[in-house]
């Protein structure tokens, strides 16, 4: 089986020197595997790093075209040249591995289709999702005779540094992004990260195997961490909870309900333990009930791992069906939660009534209020948690308190999960 790969930086190295490393055992399973083709920008970068053995090219279509090629690997990332190569690749039969989650969520219904039409090709994504955790193979055979009611983790490594450092140090958000990104862990723009996009992504690909609906990942409401402060963090410590970015899908009678947020996260939930840059995805369905994955979410082996497994899986004829399941359920766009919510405020008289005569008109039931001793008079967090109610409900609750005299900015909420 010949390959050709599009990219030779950080994953496409690893996928390269995992299969050098694993030559001979590969071929003593009987798994005879070439890499024959590598396109990157700039060959001459590459002719020291990369063997001999791997013909470097710059042009696309020398591997497109090349008919003794049988899959094609994709690892240059975007949506621009890397869709062009995934769907001709297609299209001309050949096999496709890839770890871009954004050409899938966003062209899903046409991926859908071209497969359809070219029905002998392998699409296999198990690094888009999770990096080195294998749940795309789960989903696509271990789970699929189960019901999957829920679905809820951890998928961005990045975030997840941010906010356990800011809670184990007391640092401030724009102190560890900063570290983050000397460390390499976030990009220059982190935006994809911290903004909930990269995370949303891939809970629109778990909500296909796992609900077979297919939607537009920007219907998902998403919300990023720049307003967290150490303030939450003190607060999320009396409730007995931490802070943790999280994609959440679950199904209802209604439909399915997702969201992309912050969460107030109690310390029972198994996710709350997971720190660093680890992943963690969490599974309830009907017949094993909760399972849960913990990984490498990112990084040059872990990803490549989850690659090289694709291939090998395309080799031996065992991948099945890149999108198994489709249903008519329909997507929930409203969100209902508990919630937390801080307000910024001058203290004063009367606050907490005309709080409280706010929350009634919007039919938001108070569970809480919380406020430490005053620190600063002009500049005080209170904190109100809420039963069970809806984001529309919050969201004009906040922003009516924020014309309020007392309020400094408009409150920042987040959703609760115990």
């Amino acid at each position: 089986m010949k390959i050709g790969i599009f990219g030779a930086g950080t994953v496409g190295g690893g996928v390269i020197e995992i299969i050098e490393k694993q030559e001979k055992f590969l071929e003593s399973q009987g798994l005879n595997i070439q890499i024959v083709q590598c396109c990157v920008r700039n060959p001459e970068k590459y002719k020291d790093k990369i063997s001999e053995k791997i013909k470097l090219v710059e042009n696309v279509n020398d591997i497109l075209e090349d008919k003794s090629i049988d899959i094609i690997v994709e690892l240059i990332g975007g949506t621009g040249v890397a869709k062009e190569i995934i769907f001709e690749a297609i299209r001309r039969g050949k096999h496709v591995v890839t770890a871009n989650k954004a050409v899938i969520a966003e062209n899903l219904p046409e991926l859908e289709k071209l497969l359809a039409k070219n029905p002998s090709v392998c699409f296999a994504y198990e690094a888009a999702v999770g990096g080195g955790i294998p749940i795309i193979q789960t989903l696509q055979n271990e789970l699929l005779a189960d019901n999957i009611n829920k679905i809820s983790g951890i998928f961005n490594g990045t975030t997840n540094f941010i906010l356990s450092k800011m809670e184990e140090e007391g640092l401030s958000y724009q102190e560890v992004l900063k570290e983050a990104q000397e460390l390499g862990y976030a990009e220059a723009d982190p935006v994809a990260d911290v903004g909930g996009f990269d995370a949303r992504a891939k809970l629109a690909i778990l909500m296909k195997l796992s609900f077979g609906l297919t939607i537009d990942e920007k219907l998902i409401y998403t919300q990023g961490m720049e307003r967290i402060t150490d303030v939450d963090f003190t607060y999320a410590k009396e409730f007995g909870s931490t802070i943790k970015l999280i994609a959440f899908a679950e199904s209802n009678s209604l439909g399915v309900m997702a969201y992309v947020s912050p969460v107030l996260l109690s310390n029972k939930n198994q996710l709350s333990k997971i720190n660093g840059v680890t992943n963690a995805i969490m599974i309830n369905s009907e017949f094993l009930e909760e399972s849960v994955f913990i990984g490498k979410g990112a990084g040059r082996f872990p990803t490549a791992n989850s690659i090289v497994s694709d291939i090998l899986s395309i080799k031996k004829g065992l991948k099945n069906k890149a999108f198994p399941m489709s249903s008519k359920v329909v997507f929930e766009e409203g969100l209902s939660s508990q919630f937390y919510i801080r307000f910024q405020i001058k203290d004063g008289i009367g606050i907490i009534r005309r709080v409280g005569e706010l929350c009634e008109k919007y039919g938001v039931s108070v569970h809480s209020i919380s406020q430490l001793p005053i620190g600063n008079h002009k500049d005080l967090p209170f904190i109100l948690t809420t039963e069970k109610t809806t984001r529309a409900a919050v969201e004009y609750l906040a922003n009516d308190i924020k014309k309020l005299d007392f309020c400094n900015e408009k409150p920042f909420f987040m959703p609760i999960i115990n």
